[in-house]
């Protein structure tokens, strides 16, 4: 027999679990090449459909932490919910949902009350928040690219690999390439 009852949290409680701080999670989101490369002339050198499916699908309803020229670029990703673009422009023409920082830790500060935050790059921003990350999101296409734009050296003994799946070259993709999360452990 099921028994139909609601539990009610006393208001004293809720005030207290209220107060207790949940841990901010920073994510890196990126696709580089086997040498790397993330970009060439401020554009991804491919186009792989179902890694633009799985971007949207990992960040949706989530802010997003970018750099200028990411910002900038002609295929720019821009959350449809916050976007922190990281800049020391004067002239940076935002869009509604933007706000604008000059540093790493200021974007953060705008974004202190949200759990989730996702850093799309470019280069240097990576550089400078990979310390922070908590998980990668990280798309490896398996083929070598020029570039003039490279994902940050890592040392991957501070990351666990828990999810990898394989996508083969097919009439939609010309590269084999695999999505990978990665979770910090050191």
């Amino acid at each position: 027999m099921l028994c139909n009852t609601t539990k009610v949290i006393p208001l004293w409680l809720t005030s207290i679990i209220n107060q207790i701080p949940v841990k901010k999670q920073i994510a890196l989101i990126a696709a580089m090449s086997e040498n790397r490369v993330i970009g060439l002339q401020n554009r991804l050198p491919w186009h792989l459909p179902a890694d633009w499916e799985h971007f949207w699908r990992t960040t949706a309803g989530a802010p997003f932490i970018m750099g200028r020229k990411s910002f900038e670029a002609a295929d720019a990703l821009l959350s449809d919910y916050k976007n922190v673009i990281i800049s020391n422009s004067k002239n940076l023409a935002l869009c509604s949902n933007c706000a604008q920082a000059h540093s790493v830790a200021e974007a953060l500060q705008l974004l202190a009350d949200e759990p989730l935050v996702f850093i799309l790059g470019g280069a240097q921003i990576f550089k400078q928040t990979t310390h922070l990350a908590d998980l990668i999101y990280l798309t490896i296409v398996h083929h070598h690219f020029e570039g003039d734009a490279f994902f940050p050296d890592i040392n991957w003994t501070e990351w666990e690999l828990v999810q990898s799946t394989i996508h083969p070259a097919d009439e939609r993709h010309a590269y084999v390439f695999s999505i990978n999360i990665y979770k910090r452990i050191a």
